[in-house]
């Protein structure tokens, strides 16, 4: 029975994504496959071309003005509390977009699978990895992976490190929605204080 409830969660892992990325992702940074998955439900819902405006870091002439562009270019959005989340329906429209907000210096926008943020922008410079390329589910996860274990390395415990990842530690409740993505593929008998970051493999 474990064993086939194993496989039904590495299958629904696999279900938007190559099968491996998540373990290969996961086995690399020493971090349980499925923290990653449940991150990226909370964070995309799996789409890998989603671009996120925080609309607390953008004044009404950005705003009015990136509004405009999605609507003349037909770009579906939608405006949330915090965020202007860009559906983008293909890889040209989103890499249209990214460098939009790029250029006109969008101070706080989130890209991808994992929603990496551009103050990322200069250490990923250093690895020779463009905003652009964020857009490859492979490359998102890779990147999310490295800033999750900082995090771990940093803050110790994984519920300071998940929280640390989305950006505050205290009064946040992001812990509690990848927690509640998470509590969907853990076996009966696992809880999501089993340890979830394992240390480079």
């Amino acid at each position: 029975m474990k064993k086939i409830c194993l496989l039904l969660i590495l299958l629904v892992i696999g279900a938007h994504a190559t099968t491996n990325m998540w373990i290969r992702t996961g086995q690399s940074y020493g971090i349980d496959p499925r923290l990653l998955y449940a991150i990226s439900k909370v964070e995309s819902n799996l789409h890998p071309l989603v671009v996120s405006v925080n609309y607390r870091k953008i004044n009404k002439i950005q705003r009015d003005r990136l509004y405009l562009m999605l609507k003349n270019k037909k770009i579906p959005f939608r405006t949330y509390t915090k965020v202007i989340a860009i559906d983008n329906q293909n890889l040209l429209q989103a890499e249209e977009v990214i460098d939009y907000l790029d250029n006109n210096h969008y101070k706080s926008f989130d890209i991808g699978l994992m929603q990496i943020n551009n103050i990322h922008k200069s250490i990923l410079k250093e690895h020779k990895i463009s905003l652009r390329e964020l857009l490859n589910e492979n490359t998102n996860l890779n990147v999310a992976a490295g800033i999750l274990w900082t995090c771990y390395k940093k803050h110790g415990s994984s519920y300071k490190a998940i929280n640390a990842y989305n950006g505050r530690l205290v009064g946040n409740t992001y812990y509690a929605k990848v927690s509640a993505e998470l509590h969907k593929l853990l076996l009966p008998h696992e809880n999501v204080s089993k340890r979830l970051f394992y240390g480079a493999l």
